[in-house]
């Protein structure tokens, strides 16, 4: 419990909500005095709550202390630092927009506009069943899997096997049907772009972070090092406290993956694993192409021989012969 300031107890997170937290140099109407552990919760619910908001997903925690917030059956109303007080609509998620937070979301060119109907499960010969049948699921009931923090870890021995096609496929289909923020990343460029030195804007990272759902594509491959080991427990701890869900693609069992204990308990701990068969799906593909290329080569239309046919060829290759060897005597 907290006390506002004619001393009444405000009990849970969306109450919380509805009082900024008092400071000294701050607006005192509506502010409240709040222990470390309820301004952490209060930040929690109101990130969680203005995730469909591209313009409050990167705020600070100074920021969102100095705001307070109520959900109404519309939207929220949301009251700035200043006092001043906004109204913000439930959102629509318009093709627009789904187009522009595809572009924002640094996926792949080419799964861009894939989407659960473009993943093909017939082309595995192994068990997918139970596989297909989590994947649905977690489409059809996102809202709630969201609410708790629950994400996906897709896994395959198998180069190839379809893992980052399926995860993207998935990042498509949620932005599709629901607002908020969406990002795609691969293990390596995320520490890339963590480097000391490294010249991008720190806001990229801390979109990476923040992302009401994103995917960390081949976790697992990366070295075996103290400082990625920092970095990766930063980004997946903060978005273990912050319940944003994380779908994970890697080559790796979770329980295998050489990390930091501390990382791939909360990993476990907050993804369903999906097994996909260790078929290289992609390298299958391929051959089949060559292989209707080349009946496509063997099966066309032979062109016609030069005019003058192979004789008229063999006797211009003489005449050239003999004008060869008059030069050189």
């Amino acid at each position: 419990m907290c006390r506002d300031n004619t001393g009444r107890n405000i009990p849970g997170r969306e109450r919380l909500a509805m009082f900024r937290v008092w400071k000294p140099e701050g607006l005192e109407f509506f502010a409240a005095q709040m222990t470390p552990e309820q301004r952490s919760e209060r930040r929690m619910y109101m990130r969680k709550t203005l995730l469909p908001y591209p313009r409050y997903e990167n705020l600070s925690n100074d920021e969102l202390d100095s705001m307070r917030l109520q959900t109404l059956d519309n939207g929220i109303l949301l009251e700035q630092a200043d006092g001043t007080e906004i109204f913000l609509k439930n959102p629509d998620v318009t093709e627009r927009e789904r187009q522009f937070r595809r572009m924002r979301a640094m996926m792949l060119f080419e799964f861009m506009e894939t989407t659960a109907a473009d993943f093909r499960w017939d082309k595995y010969r192994g068990d997918i069943a139970g596989a297909k049948d989590l994947i649905n699921r977690y489409i059809v009931r996102y809202p709630q899997f969201k609410a708790r923090g629950m994400g996906l870890y897709i896994y395959s021995a198998a180069k190839g096997s379809g893992k980052t096609m399926l995860a993207c496929c998935l990042l498509n289909e949620i932005a599709k049907r629901h607002a908020g923020s969406v990002k795609f990343t691969n293990i390596l460029d995320f520490l890339e772009m963590t480097k000391k030195g490294f010249k991008g804007d720190e806001a990229d990272i801390q979109a990476v972070r923040r992302a009401g759902l994103l995917v960390l594509d081949d976790i697992g491959v990366q070295l075996d090092r103290e400082w990625i080991n920092t970095v990766l427990y930063q980004l997946i701890n903060e978005r273990y406290i912050n319940s944003l869900p994380t779908i994970y693609t890697s080559n790796i069992p979770p329980e295998e993956l050489r990390l930091d204990d501390r990382i791939t308990d909360r990993i476990e701990s907050t993804t369903y694993a999906v097994r996909l068969p260790d078929e290289p799906i992609r390298r299958n593909e391929r051959q089949q192409e060559k292989r209707r290329i080349l009946e496509e080569i063997e099966n066309a239309p032979q062109e016609a021989p030069p005019s003058g046919g192979a004789e008229t060829g063999r006797r211009q290759q003489d005449t050239a012969a003999q004008a060869e060897g008059k030069g050189e005597a």
